[in-house]
């Protein structure tokens, strides 16, 4: 036990430490491990929320004492403004980070505060920050934060939650008309074609840990684009001018899906964006962060799925492209061709693709607890495969730069200086977007150009005589018949008898 003329003062790791240690001893045999007071622990399993939440931040996990100043809305916004700068690959240094400081005490008002060398050394201590340039995500990864992150939070967030329960939502940028290299040039100078590199969307994936749900949400630049006026978008569909996720966005998403839970409860994990935060409004989802800087080695979506997405997305491309260009279609006219609506149907086709085992592979992978036994299914992106029935349309290295073209696609709005200095001071993040967002739900259809009942009936037939000559599998094509054949039916008995008289 501890005397008392000295004083043990825990870190914060230590502190973890201790709670998983109460989850086995008593307080007496725990305060004598760790040579401190009973009162000590006491206190301590009291803060166990704040201790966690503290870890959860990505703090220096070998503080002890969480200080604040008054200045402590400077620190606050330099560090929202680093993180921002960080997704932008910029470099940065302390002299840059100083300056900054500067600039944004004046906005908060706190024109006596002047930075020293000192503050920024503790204030990067406390962020364990190293100046460096970014080369990437995972060149600046974390892996000591992403490790006692799996080790000592991890486990308890999950407690006495099924795998079904456990879920990971992402977002990824999506160039939806790019073609392989040297065609329309997508990642590089001089595009052919229009301005391919621009036309892009943001997509958000969502999933659980066994692979059973998947959800998928798309952010588009236009409102209502002309392709919905006699269509229904097959996924969620929103917009903003730049075609990234927002609080707002985010807020409607979640929501809606908190709702649909009905009383089941779930966790789920998400980067720490700001755009991600939902302010004490959810009643069946537990929103956890993913500490800053460690995403892409504990972000299940980050394992694989996203990415195994998008070689199913790139290969529906390819064919339609090759396809096209048998029937004597240019490669720049088969892109243009390629609309918003195209796009969402071969994003839903490649989301549903992904398999149970890939995602439940994804998420061991990123440290979360097994789904049970170890999967046999191989979850080895399928790109020799595509690259083989493609023949020589496109190499395998083409293919894979193919894939990853969109990798480094921005996917949240940058936030202005005054706009970073308005979110600490109101400790809300979902104000900052005014932009108008629509999804489209229940949307009424143009009736221009609409197919018939009895012309969807029609080439139903012909599906199913191209597929008696050349295959023998029908259950996708008997599931898409019974769903036409019922909405056909459905609608002729909304109309009166008398209706076939006239």
């Amino acid at each position: 036990m501890a005397s008392a003329s000295k004083r043990n003062t825990l870190t914060i790791e230590k502190k973890l430490q201790v709670l998983e240690a109460l989850k086995s001893k008593k307080q007496p045999d725990v305060a004598e491990k760790f040579n401190v007071s009973q009162s000590t622990i006491s206190k301590i399993k009291k803060a166990e929320k704040e201790i966690r939440h503290e870890a959860l931040t990505n703090g220096n996990l070998n503080r002890k004492r969480k200080r604040e100043s008054p200045n402590e809305e400077v620190a606050d916004s330099l560090m929202e403004w680093f993180y921002q700068m960080r997704q932008q690959n910029a470099v940065i240094n302390g002299p840059l980070m100083m300056e900054k400081a500067q600039q944004l005490a004046v906005m908060l008002g706190r024109t006596s505060f002047v930075p020293t060398n000192g503050w920024l050394e503790r204030l990067k201590i406390r962020y364990n920050i190293t100046f460096m340039k970014i080369g990437g995500e995972r060149a600046a990864a974390d892996h000591t934060g992403a490790e006692n992150w799996i080790t000592n939070v991890l486990p308890t967030l999950i407690e006495g939650y099924d795998a079904s329960d456990i879920f990971n939502a992402d977002e990824t940028g999506l160039f939806y008309k790019a073609a392989p290299s040297g065609t329309l040039a997508v990642t590089g100078t001089q595009p052919t074609g229009g301005k391919t590199a621009k036309e892009r969307m943001t997509v958000l994936l969502l999933c659980n840990a066994n692979g059973t749900e998947k959800k998928a949400y798309v952010v588009g630049k236009f409102a209502n684009p002309r392709c919905f006026r006699t269509a229904l978008p097959p996924l969620p569909y929103f917009s903003n001018s730049n075609a990234w996720m927002t609080s707002r966005i985010w807020a409607d998403i979640i929501l809606k899906f908190d709702r649909e839970l009905g009383n089941r409860k779930i966790i789920l994990f998400a980067d720490n964006a700001a755009c991600h935060k939902v302010e004490g409004q959810l009643k069946n989802i537990k929103l956890e962060f993913i500490p800053p800087n460690t995403t892409s080695l504990i972000q299940p979506l980050d394992q694989g799925i996203i990415r195994t997405m998008k070689v199913h997305y790139r290969t529906q491309v390819m064919r339609k492209m090759l396809q096209a260009i048998e029937e004597g279609c240019s490669i720049i006219d088969y892109a243009k061709s390629i609309d918003v609506l195209v796009a969402l149907h071969m994003l839903k086709q490649a989301w549903l693709l992904v398999s149970p085992a890939t995602i439940r592979n994804c998420f061991r992978k990123a440290g979360f607890p097994t789904v049970g036994p170890d999967d046999n299914e191989d979850d080895v992106l399928p790109i020799p495969a595509v690259t083989a029935e493609l023949g020589e349309a496109v190499t395998q290295e083409d293919f894979e730069t193919f894939v990853d073209c969109d990798n480094e696609v921005a996917c949240h709005g940058t936030s202005t200086d005054a706009e970073i200095c308005e979110q600490v001071q109101r400790k809300r993040q979902n104000w900052n977007d005014d932009n108008d967002t629509e999804e489209f739900e229940g949307m009424q259809l143009s009736e221009a150009r609409r197919v018939t009942h009895k012309e969807a009936l029609s080439a139903l037939a012909t599906v199913r005589h191209y597929l008696e000559q050349n295959l023998t599998e029908y259950n996708e094509y008997y599931a898409i018949a019974d769903k036409i054949e019922k909405n056909a039916s459905k609608n002729r008995m909304q109309r009166k008898i008398t209706d076939f008289f006239k």
